[in-house]
């Protein structure tokens, strides 16, 4: 089992990017590749006299070039070969290109006749380790990697355990026992002042900085990207960069770090009709190439998820399909390419809408708004990786909407806002194993507020961080607290936010020495408009 790069098997060699190639020396191996790879050779190819009056069967047309011997033939392709057969040159055996590890992907070059063994798995923080394949877990039988997290050079089996928001170690855990205070820095704005009015879409910690994304309004809604300090102030290098150059209403997404690249998806109205878009860009923002049109509905397509698994990101939107949303969703390669058609997950009677997605072992964990014609509800199902089949949607909860997911080890835990009940609005929350079993049903999280608007979580394996907004106190803040992963309550609620405007929409994100930055949307400038503040990680303090 390939494990990382120092358990190649023998006479595999990487280079970066690239294909693993057999390495042979001498004449010999020059010998053995052509034998093995399908250029022509004499050593087993039948005589001319074997193939009198054999006929040549199907294969052979009239075109095909006329023989008397083997010799005259030429292969359509170098990883075949060919030979002669009453008279006509017909191709013969392909080449089997078979390593004999799983961890590779076995073709033969045509153009060269030569056998690629390319790795299945990345190691894109370049720490030595290798990610496991999409629907594994690092380390399981067939992972070919036991890399936890591949976009952090700080995590791999063996690490030490620091206070720094990644699972050093490999042991399931993020920063044991720690918990998150806040910093008392206080609120940094991010959208610039000539936004009329702005939201957040997305935030990710890369090595070094923040970079968020957002929606702000112009003459019209554009999508925008930003590289932030430690601190939530804009970067220089990376100053607020519009994602979008058209003149049309597009709206922000989420955005993932691969170890080497970011990338978002977003909603977008170029083509008359809202359409799902993509594209990467390096840390300074440039982007990486042309906008990719990720869905090609008739209809309205919106509120994209996205995921980077490792080798593959994996997109999962709502569509209009029949006047209905659906659920649906697509995998592109590491370029971004599609490499899989646009899958349905949903049936028109369950209105699928704002889908949020998280990874587990095996499978792809999803929730969502559902409506089965009674009232809103919480919808949750499992995805193969691949996205080509999905588990049937089951129901965790009535009168709620705007759902988020996460992975806590060997369970999904989907939190959600309540309404309408007694005696306010709260957060709740559930648990669900990957096979769609209900562990722990729906589950009170917050209390003491009549309204509940947005929330966030953090997993950290044996717990999660929650972020949430409410009325505690009047106007609406931001809080925290520590829930198990069987939805006990650990910390009480810890007030993050004290500006005295509504403030709104939190999402959060793992940064640098363990701190937890949070992005949110405030209007203590008289319209909406995204900040940031963090948290600090107390190690032990739990």
């Amino acid at each position: 089992m390939l494990l990382g790069k120092r358990g190649l098997p023998s006479g595999l060699t990487k280079t970066p990017r690239g294909p693993l190639m057999i390495a042979l020396g001498g004449a010999l191996a020059a010998a053995s590749i052509q034998v093995a790879c399908g250029s022509r050779t004499g050593l087993h190819a039948p005589s001319s006299d074997e193939d009198a009056g054999v006929d040549a069967g199907p294969d052979v047309g009239l075109d095909s070039p006329e023989c008397t011997v083997d010799s005259e033939c030429i292969p359509s392709s170098l990883c075949a070969t060919a030979r002669c057969a009453a008279g006509r040159c017909v191709d013969g055996e392909e080449t089997t290109c078979d390593d004999g590890d799983e961890c590779t992907e076995d073709t033969c070059n045509p153009d060269n006749g030569q056998c690629v063994f390319e790795l299945l798995v990345r190691d894109e923080d370049e720490d030595g380790f290798y990610g496991p394949r999409p629907g594994y877990a690092a380390g399981a039988p067939g992972s070919c990697g036991n890399d936890c997290d591949d976009t952090s050079p700080l995590a791999f089996p063996g690490g030490e355990e620091l206070c720094d928001g990644v699972d050093n170690d490999c042991n399931g855990i993020v920063d044991d026992n720690a918990r998150y205070v806040p910093t008392g820095a206080g609120d940094v704005r991010i959208s610039s002042t000539d936004l009329r009015q702005a939201g957040g879409g997305g935030l990710v910690y890369a090595e070094t900085n923040y970079v968020a994304t957002y929606t702000g309004q112009q003459t019209h809604w554009t999508n925008f990207a930003q590289g932030l300090a430690n601190d939530g102030s804009p970067l220089a290098s990376f100053p607020e960069t519009a994602i979008t150059n058209v003149n049309n209403d597009n709206f922000t997404g989420p955005v993932v770090w691969t170890g080497s690249v970011y990338a978002t998806v977003w909603e977008d109205r170029r083509d008359a009709d809202y359409e799902i878009y993509f594209n990467r860009f390096d840390p300074g923002g440039n982007k990486l190439g042309p906008d990719v049109r990720v869905s090609q509905a008739v209809g309205f397509s919106l509120n994209p998820a996205l995921i980077w698994n490792g080798s593959q990101y994996v997109v999962v939107w709502q569509e209009e399909r029949a006047s209905v949303f659906a659920l649906v969703g697509r995998v592109l390669d590491a370029e971004g390419n599609a490499i899989s058609d646009v899958t349905q997950y949903t049936l028109p009677s369950e209105i699928a809408e704002s889908p949020r997605l998280a990874e587990g072992d095996r499978m792809l964990g999803t929730a969502f708004n559902m409506n089965q014609g009674l009232g809103q509800e919480i919808g949750f199902l499992t995805i193969t990786p691949d996205l080509s089949q999905a588990t049937r949607p089951i129901s965790l909860d009535i009168e709620a909407v705007d759902p988020s997911i996460v992975w806590l080890g060997d369970r999904f835990a989907v939190a959600w806002e309540k309404r309408g009940v007694t005696p306010g609005d709260a957060i709740w929350g559930a648990l669900v194993d990957e096979d769609g079993n209900v562990l722990r049903p729906a589950t009170q999280l917050t209390s003491g507020a009549t309204f509940a608007r947005s929330h966030a979580m953090i997993p950290l394996g044996d717990r999660f961080l929650l972020v949430w907004a409410d009325d505690h106190d009047g106007n609406y803040e931001l809080y925290s607290k520590m829930v198990s992963n069987d939805l006990e309550e650990l910390t009480a609620r810890e007030r993050i936010t004290f500006d005295g405007s509504d403030t709104v929409g939190p999402i959060a994100s793992f940064g640098p020495n363990g701190d937890v930055g949070v992005l949110f949307d405030d209007r203590r400038s008289g319209s909406w408009q995204t900040y940031f503040t963090n948290l600090e990680c107390t190690a032990g303090a739990q």
